[in-house]
């Protein structure tokens, strides 16, 4: 089951969903490799009327087709979705399961890209958070940098709004409206967002 704005809380945007990198396939695929070349071996050998009409030799092939059916399936369903709000890995096609990370509560993200996974473009992303769940990982993520970058950006400009709508004090608003200038600069935030967080600022004066 995808994410879908349906599960978006009030005021929440999605700014970004990542999926594992297409690697993760390559098992699969090679399993269906090896019993398309058996069974093209049993083909030469048999004939093909021979493998058509006798459901073992079917099978044979259909199986390894099932399981790479399911576990592309499996990486559609996996989903790795950046808000405006919280880290959300959702995963599952028939029962779902999912884990929330609330920006506020993110205290270091990290990422591990082995040679091979710099050059293909996958890796792992790393968050330690304050809550019971510690440090929760995101496996063979495709473009694990971005992904990276794009978690601290968006805690960094949360915890601007954060201080916009708290007790902020007249001398911080200056330094805040630049601070989201700059996220809104590097597109971080939209402009619809700052306008709306610097509002809530000059509201203050």
């Amino acid at each position: 089951m995808s994410f879908t704005k349906n599960q978006l809380l009030p005021g929440e945007s999605i700014v970004l969903i990542a999926h594992q990198h297409a690697l993760v396939l390559l098992k699969p695929i090679l399993v269906n490799v090896v019993a398309a070349m058996v069974l093209v071996g049993i083909s030469a050998t048999l004939g093909i009327s021979v493998v058509l009409n006798n459901y073992p030799f079917l099978l044979f092939y259909l199986v390894p087709l099932a399981y790479l059916c399911w576990e592309i399936s499996v990486r559609k369903n996996r989903e790795y979705v950046i808000t405006n709000r919280r880290v959300v890995k959702q995963e599952g096609v028939v029962a779902v399961s999912s884990f929330d990370a609330p920006l506020d509560k993110i205290n270091n993200v990290f990422h591990e890209q082995s040679a091979l996974g710099r050059i293909l473009g996958f890796g792992d992303v790393g968050l330690e958070t304050a809550s019971e769940q510690g440090t929760t990982q995101f496996r063979m993520i495709a473009n694990p940098v971005a992904f990276k970058n794009c978690i601290v950006q968006q805690r960094e400009a949360y915890r601007i709004s954060s201080q916009g709508s708290g007790g902020s004090g007249r001398e911080d608003i200056p330094r805040l409206l630049r601070d989201l200038a700059q996220l809104r600069d590097r597109n971080v935030i939209t402009a619809e967002e700052f306008e709306v967080q610097k509002r809530r600022l000059l509201e203050k004066l």
